[in-house]
């Protein structure tokens, strides 16, 4: 959290299971021309580190364009405006059973999802409260080194998505896709749900080592679950959303995101 960024630097912040992996290789495809596609493990320690994980020393071994991620609040790290930030956020309904699911997947207890639920209303959860999470991002909307991305607009419309992600970036890269309708459409197939389902493996290195066989491994896990919106209306109950919506609306009172949420349910 004390890191200072350098000029250039390209920041992939995010609440976990938001979109942040979808994000960083839609990153990662648009400043490569489309040839940069690493392995899970790969893109986590070498590739685009998540700071968290990884810390300050292998960011600073990266080399050309520096690209990295971490889950903290705008007012947590420190700030470089010659650094280009990049925040998405998702519907909390979706969010929370996402959120779920991920955890459920990695600790080897069964998980109370009402309790779970609760924690994610209340902070007591890592990374705290969701909706301040978010709000830190939303306060800075108006910063020129900062994007904010939703991630119901991003799967509504990817191509769409791509190339605003691209402009911001930079010019080149923007007149990379629009002027290669072929590059575009690889960039999109390549950061699809399906295609990332297929092609990606999350490892867990405190298990045993991965099977030789085609026999699932017990060290993995089902990283890319639905990656749908609308997921959480349908997991939650009434009670539970009824909650959710309260409490968002509490805290973020004014907010224009509040209508995107809470409009479908």
């Amino acid at each position: 959290m004390d890191y200072l960024p350098r000029d250039g630097d390209v920041i992939i912040a995010s609440y976990p299971k938001t979109g942040t992996t979808w994000l960083q290789y839609i990153v990662l495809q648009i400043t490569s021309k489309g040839q940069s596609f690493p392995s899970f493990k790969d893109v986590l320690k070498k590739v685009a580190p998540f700071m968290g994980m990884n810390g300050p020393e292998v960011i600073d071994n990266l080399a050309g364009v520096r690209v990295y991620k971490h889950h903290y609040r705008y007012d947590m790290v420190k700030k470089n405006p010659k650094a280009k930030v990049l925040y998405i956020y998702r519907n909390p309904a979706d969010t929370v059973i996402s959120l779920y699911h991920f955890i459920q997947g990695i600790w080897e207890q069964k998980i109370d999802l009402d309790e779970f639920f609760n924690g994610f209303l209340t902070g007591k959860i890592e990374f705290g409260r969701y909706f301040e999470h978010v709000l830190s991002f939303l306060d800075r909307k108006n910063d020129d080194n900062l994007l904010l991305i939703s991630y119901e607009k991003l799967y509504d419309d990817p191509k769409d998505g791509i190339l605003r992600i691209a402009k911001f970036l930079g010019e080149e890269y923007y007149r990379n896709l629009s002027e290669d309708e072929s590059l575009l459409h690889k960039i999109v197939e390549c950061t699809s749900f399906d295609y990332m389902k297929k092609n990606l493996t999350l490892e867990l290195p405190h298990q045993t080592p991965r099977l030789p066989s085609s026999e699932k491994s017990k060290n993995t896990i089902n990283f890319f679950r639905k990656g749908v919106v609308g997921d959480g209306k349908h997991s939650l109950s009434p009670d539970q959303l009824k909650v959710l919506r309260e409490v968002a609306t509490e805290v973020m009172k004014g907010s224009e995101v509040l209508q995107d949420w809470f409009n479908p349910l």
